[in-house]
């Protein structure tokens, strides 16, 4: 097994130091990006087309989901905290873009929202940048 972590170590996919924290800190803003993502789509599916806008605030603030998006909004809020205290927002902030893959295969999978070649091939452009994004160091500053 040590041989194993010392050949990551050699090709550069180990980090020197332990980022646990800060990765599931971001990983939960992913997370819960994605659902309410998912809560303003619900929130929103049974207001007309024709609403203006006072009338779809009035139609949406009702919903359930509407309350479950402001409840994980400030928990989005307080753990961005947390993630920021530990590494730069340039390289927490590309790396949440994996919320933009989650969204879509959701959309996919659960709403049935038809994902084509285009889209396809710009998830696979997010994953790339975040995979970029993710070989340099999560803190510049001290």
């Amino acid at each position: 097994m040590r041989r194993i972590g010392m050949a990551l170590d050699t090709l550069g996919i180990v980090r020197k130091k332990p980022l646990l924290v800060p990765a599931l800190g971001i990983a939960v803003a992913i997370l819960l990006d994605t659902v309410v993502q998912f809560a303003w789509k619900r929130a929103a599916a049974d207001v007309p087309e024709a609403a203006g806008a006072i009338q779809t605030l009035a139609l949406v603030i009702r919903e359930p989901m509407c309350h479950l998006m402001i409840v994980l909004g400030i928990a989005q809020f307080f753990n961005w905290m947390v993630v920021l205290a530990k590494v730069d927002l340039s390289f927490a902030q590309p790396i949440t873009s994996l919320s933009y893959v989650t969204v879509a295969v959701v959309g996919g999978v659960v709403l049935h929202e038809h994902i084509g070649p285009a889209r396809a091939a710009g998830i696979g452009l997010i994953m790339l940048g975040v995979w970029t994004m993710s070989r340099t160091e999560a803190r510049s500053t001290s």
